[in-house]
């Protein structure tokens, strides 16, 4: 009994993993990333898609788990997951698109492109700089992490049904409720808000939807065709059921939706939750080598001038630097000794239902993402076991397959 069940173990763990070895530039064993994925689906994650890139090419993708824990549905190549503020990193480029162009000043603020009454009533709107607004020292308070929100937003009072609007989340900081965290320029402090301003001034801008000059600037020219902004527009391929830890801290901060069932202990499925309330701030979904092309079209300076290539990575201090190992430039965030002393240009970013990674290691040229159908936002994890998993687990493992130690 105990030699079958073994055999049955390994016999599932085979048919969970699937792996595409796509370029023979890299002769490495790829056991070595499929035995991590497994590592990481024992440490609790329900499912994952890796997408590997080496140089400009994209040499590696596999998936691990399920898309769906209750059908057992094994995860493919081409799921689409929540990236949350990996979104973030597309907006930035087309606000520099635009500021290129001549359409937008980078040091005007967003009152001076934005007239509608609720934006005006955001603290710091009509001081902080549209580059400020990119970097995260504008000093907008973001909505977040306001209690309300985050009970409405991923806990026990969402709507399941409602699509939020796009400056509905604007409501929860308006001047008659919060005050400005600090002035502009005096320190770094991420603020979704400050996306979804990015987001709004794109359309009011341009005349067109946020997805339209996204799709038309971005997807189009670097042929990336599996990202989706989600409730935002009609999406042709599946979206893998999604879960969320529901530790006793997120029950305190958020509440547990009543029809979030627990799948796992302090595991619950989110699935019936849209992400229309991140919207410019976090609402796209993604596979993982969609994602790859795009970090290497970031640090290659595609669709954007030299000039305005240079703005990208341009560290602006704020007053007080906080943490001197990390800089939040324009969309991306640059952390140094990321890994074995190596210096990651990238982005994350957590949703209800989705943690996800997207980081390129600027010695070795190595980009690396990992998708997971798992959140953790609120939960009091930290660092959560995705984060374990990608930074102790992952990242040697493709180092390894690289020949890189």
């Amino acid at each position: 009994m105990i030699r079958r069940n073994i055999l049955n173990l390994l016999i599932t763990s085979l048919f969970l993993c699937s792996a595409l070895f796509i370029n023979a530039q890299v002769s490495g064993d790829d056991s070595v990333l499929k035995d991590a994925m497994v590592s990481g689906i024992s440490m609790g994650i329900p499912g994952m898609s890796v997408a590997i890139g080496y140089h400009d090419q994209l040499i590696w993708q596999g998936t691990e788990g399920y898309s769906d824990l209750r059908g057992e549905i094994p995860v493919q190549v081409n799921d689409l997951f929540g990236i949350g503020s990996i979104t973030k990193t597309f907006v930035a480029r087309v606000i520099l698109q635009l500021a290129e162009e001549g359409k937008i000043d980078l040091t005007k603020t967003a009152i001076d492109y934005l007239d509608q009454d609720i934006v005006k009533r955001v603290p710091n709107v009509d001081k902080a700089s549209i580059v400020q607004l990119m970097n995260h020292q504008s000093g907008v308070p973001t909505w977040e992490f306001r209690p309300d929100w985050i009970r409405d937003g991923r806990g026990e009072r969402m709507d399941l049904n409602h699509i939020w609007g796009k400056t509905e989340t604007l409501k929860y900081i308006t001047n008659n409720i919060v005050s400005a965290d600090f002035e502009p320029g005096e320190r770094y402090q991420y603020s979704n808000t400050n996306y979804t301003l990015l987001g709004l001034i794109i359309e009011s801008v341009t005349g067109n939807e946020l997805m339209t000059e996204i799709r038309n600037r971005i997807f189009k020219p670097l042929h990336l065709n599996h990202i989706y902004l989600e409730s935002f527009e009609d999406i042709p391929e599946g979206i893998v059921h999604h879960y969320h830890y529901a530790t006793p801290s997120f029950a305190k901060t958020a509440g547990i939706h009543k029809d979030f069932n627990e799948i796992r202990k302090y595991m619950i499925e989110t699935t019936a939750a849209n992400l229309s309330p991140e919207w410019a701030a976090g609402g796209m979904v993604s596979s993982a080598a969609d994602l790859v092309r795009w970090a290497q079209a970031i640090k290659n300076g595609e669709l954007l001038g030299p000039n305005m290539q240079k703005e990208v990575f341009s560290f602006h201090p704020p007053k007080n630097i906080g943490n001197p190992n990390r800089e939040y430039l324009q969309g991306i965030s640059r952390s140094i000794d990321f890994f074995n002393g190596e210096t990651a240009y990238g982005h994350s970013g957590g949703t209800l239902g989705f943690i996800a990674y997207m980081y390129w290691l600027a010695d070795s040229d190595v980009t690396v993402v990992l998708l997971t159908n798992v959140g953790g936002m609120h939960s009091g994890l930290s660092p959560s076991p995705v984060s374990l998993f990608y930074n102790q687990v992952l990242l040697p493992a493709v180092m390894k397959y690289i020949g890189i130690h």
